[in-house]
């Protein structure tokens, strides 16, 4: 199945549910950074993260970026979210692999914390007119949920629960995704709200294996935690949407950014390679800008 949103609300319009599905997106960027288990996990819980607060923009081209910035062997990662579903990332060190660590359940799990190290979640907001809302949060550990969740109470003081999880089987990724459960804000002052969400999250023991358990059924996942939730409140069009890896590179952004260079540095270039080539941090995507291209810049 392909990575989607879906979207649905609880409580008579008073709790916002969003789940998002982000295992092919998370495969396509393993394949174009070459990421390593443990990148690929984290890359695919930013992006997941990245979707859930995207998906409550108002318009189509409103973004969001997901920023860290830590002293972690990881060296940063950033992320790029649009409302219409597209998504794409890279992070400092894509082939990190770290020693698996037990959790508290007697299960084994990557060790983000040590992955991402100490530092900041930068997140920002463009919603395409007037200045980016721009916010940052110290890192909590690492494993993106508690860190987004950290983000939202302080940064937007909205009571929210974040669920952020995959599953590795057979030296695959076999399910990635995330879960957003919300107390709208014109109900975050209503208790009986927080404790329902509270009590509800409460019953999750491991997201990861209930997103496996639901065989990408986004509905069944939400309706996991809330089964009485309100169909008729959200429109058909709103309740669900494809989210695909996409960049927005192109030849043309190539060329572009060469133009920014001085005539001395572009005359360097020919002279000394006769060609360009520029290679997109976020895709991969290679772009090659020939001698006749370049030396057309230098002579307008």
């Amino acid at each position: 199945m392909n990575d989607r949103i879906v979207r649905a609300t609880a409580a008579n319009g008073g709790i916002r549910l969003v789940a998002v599905l982000t295992t092919e997106s998370s495969l396509e960027a393993k394949k174009r950074h070459r990421l390593s288990y443990l990148t690929t996990s984290i890359l695919g819980r930013a992006f997941s993260a990245s979707l859930l607060l995207a998906s409550s923009m108002k318009i189509m081209h409103g973004r969001v970026t997901l920023r860290v910035r830590s002293d972690g062997p990881i060296k940063g990662l950033i992320v790029d979210a649009g409302r219409d579903g597209k998504v794409r990332g890279y992070v400092g060190n894509p082939d990190l692999e770290l020693d698996l660590i037990k959790t508290n359940s007697n299960r084994f799990s990557f060790n983000f914390k040590k992955a991402l190290g100490t530092g900041y979640l930068n997140i920002i907001r463009d919603n395409g007119f007037g200045e980016p809302f721009t916010s940052t949060v110290e890192l909590v550990n690492g494993n993106i949920a508690e860190d987004l969740a950290s983000y939202l109470y302080h940064s937007e003081q909205t009571p929210s629960a974040v669920f952020i999880g995959e599953k590795i089987k057979n030296k695959n990724v076999i399910c990635s995704g995330g879960l957003l459960a919300q107390v709208l804000p014109k109900k975050d002052t209503d208790p009986l709200l927080v404790s329902l969400l509270e009590e509800r999250c409460k019953e999750i023991n491991s997201f990861s294996e209930d997103l496996f358990q639901s065989k990408d059924n986004l509905l069944a996942l939400i309706k996991n935690i809330f089964p009485d939730i309100d169909d008729n409140l959200i429109s058909e069009k709103a309740r669900t949407q494809e989210v695909s890896f996409e960049c927005k590179c192109s030849k043309e952004r190539s060329l572009n950014a060469i133009r920014m260079l001085d005539k001395s540095e572009l005359e360097d270039i020919l002279k000394q390679e006769g060609k360009a080539e520029l290679v997109c941090e976020f895709c991969k995507n290679k772009y090659m800008i020939s001698f006749a291209e370049i030396k057309a810049m230098i002579e307008n």
